[in-house]
């Protein structure tokens, strides 16, 4: 009788491959176990093991209903995560273009001379590739006058600073970038500390 069920169960996952299912069928079985039991077991002495029997049945049976619950919100979470982070490693590689083109517009802004036409160019387009990775999820961490965060900063070198509180951020050296609110660089700064006495 238990190989007849556990083949049907097996047949109802591969079927449906719904968990719902796969639930009720553990239901099933555990009522007919018990009801075996109960029919199997003489109404004598042995009635306070079939109770405790009973009991440990309905707690196994408990305990799988609750793990497969846990496993499918798991499995969830972990889908979720895997659309959200999908291009991460893509995001990663596109940063250093993004270093590229901002050093660039610094440079062409600090240059005399410098074509004017080329760089509302470079300018327009550095737009479009901010707007397109922020469409994705992906934001700039610039913290420039902010405390510092060590699970979004980096500190590069402390400097003594009378204006500004100890632990600062007084520069940027590199931005960091966020995917949907996972750090996946960390923003490399100078922070400030107390002036030595």
């Amino acid at each position: 009788m238990i190989d007849e069920t556990s083949s049907k169960k097996d047949d109802v996952i591969k079927d449906t491959g719904d968990a719902s299912v796969a639930n009720q069928t553990a239901e099933r079985e555990a009522v007919e176990i018990v009801e075996n039991v109960a029919v199997t077991s003489p109404d004598t002495d042995d009635s306070a093991s079939a109770e405790t029997q009973l009991e440990e049945l309905n707690e196994a049976l408990l305990r799988s209903q609750a793990d497969l619950q846990n496993s499918r919100r798991r499995a969830e979470r972990d889908i979720e995560n895997a659309h959200k982070y999908a291009v991460e490693k893509f995001v990663k590689d596109l940063l250093a273009v993004i270093d590229s083109m901002d050093r660039a517009l610094e440079l062409a802004t600090t240059t005399d001379g410098f074509d004017v036409a080329m760089l509302e160019g470079t300018q327009m387009t550095h737009k479009l590739l901010l707007d397109t990775i922020s469409r994705h999820g992906v934001e700039p961490i610039d913290p420039a006058g902010e405390p510092f965060d060590p699970q979004q900063h980096q500190a590069m070198s402390a400097v003594e600073s009378a204006d500004q509180e100890p632990n600062t951020v007084m520069a940027v050296m590199q931005k960091g970038y966020t995917l949907e609110g996972r750090v996946i660089r960390a923003a490399m700064v100078v922070v400030t500390k107390a002036k030595a006495n």
